[in-house]
């Protein structure tokens, strides 16, 4: 019965912390795909991290894109 109150009454996250939630989302896509294209299952856990990696680089640059479209648009 616990696990449907958290879908009626939500747990309530401030405003930055959200985006700490980022870096789960980014290691548990990065496995999965991993886990489905690697070749050597030894070869795993550097891959996922690398690509760990890539994707927090491009959701910088792409938030960084973002906002001075934001700030700088006329």
């Amino acid at each position: 019965m616990i696990a449907w109150t958290l879908f009626t009454n939500p747990i309530a996250i401030q405003g930055g912390m959200s985006l700490w939630l980022i870096v789960p989302m980014c290691v548990a896509v990065s496995l999965v795909y991993k886990a489905v294209r690697v070749h050597a299952a030894r070869d795993l856990w550097v891959e996922a991290v690398v690509l760990v990696g890539y994707i927090m680089a491009g959701l910088a640059a792409l938030g960084a894109g973002l906002w001075l479209i934001q700030q700088y648009w006329p």
